[in-house]
């Protein structure tokens, strides 16, 4: 009666182990994945990134900035330049 006890608690134990370590396994699987997307995410970003840096210094130069305000803003260089120093 002992033994048959001993046996079908090994055999509980065994299959919950069992169990256990295939559900692991899936929960690695998916965290896997998961982890890949958000590698992918942040890859993209980083291209994005530095895309954007680029824009900014092409947007930023001194020729453009001073282009953009002759056209669009109709901008131009005083012709009398009065200078004032103050003490």
């Amino acid at each position: 009666m002992n033994r048959g006890i001993t046996l079908i608690l090994l055999l509980t134990l065994v299959l919950g182990s069992a169990l256990t370590v295939v559900y692991v396994k899936h929960q690695s699987r998916v965290l896997f994945a998961e982890l890949r997307a958000i590698q992918k995410l942040q890859d993209r970003q980083v291209i994005e990134w530095g895309r954007l840096q680029l824009q900014n210094s092409t947007l930023a130069a001194h020729s453009n900035v001073e282009s953009r305000a002759r056209k669009d803003l109709k901008m131009r260089l005083p012709e009398n330049v009065h200078l004032v120093r103050l003490k």
